[in-house]
């Protein structure tokens, strides 16, 4: 099985990251995890309500894969926290609004509500996030300050 190695300084975020993959491996979703950060600057809950929200898209979207997977990390670079995810996905994507749909079931791939709220933490703490997808994998990179 994979090695997945969870640094996070932060005990609450530890804790959801290991609930989260606990979930994933439950349907059968590979996980690979990589958290080697310093330490979390942020507030707890927006750094949850990112984190948080982000796996739950990234777990309803490979659980309906045969061979469902997550790829997550998060890294330091200089002053800024580096939060990656990627998934399988199955069907085709559709983006409206900066709301993504899949063609196998119609179900917004991030969800409509948490995405927004996700959006709306990025914003408020001078963040990006930006979301791509190729035909196996769908991505999400979130850039937030994380000044120690």
């Amino acid at each position: 099985s994979l090695t997945n190695t969870v640094d996070s300084g932060s005990h609450i975020v530890s804790a959801l990251i290991a609930e989260k993959e606990n979930k994933a491996k439950s349907q059968n979703i590979r996980c690979e995890i990589n958290i080697s950060i310093p330490g979390i600057n942020i507030d707890d809950f927006s750094i949850t309500t990112i984190i948080g929200n982000l796996f739950d898209n990234a777990i309803k979207a490979a659980s309906e894969c045969e061979h469902g997977w997550i790829r997550f990390s998060i890294t330091q670079t200089g002053s800024y926290m580096n939060i990656v995810i990627e998934n399988s996905y199955s069907g085709n994507i559709i983006e409206n609004n900066g709301e993504f749909t899949s063609t196998k079931n119609d179900k917004v791939l991030p969800h409509g509500i948490g995405i927004k709220n996700v959006r709306k933490v990025v914003s408020n703490l001078n963040g990006q996030i930006d979301f791509s997808y190729s035909s196996e994998c769908f991505s999400v990179k979130a850039e937030l300050p994380n000044y120690s």
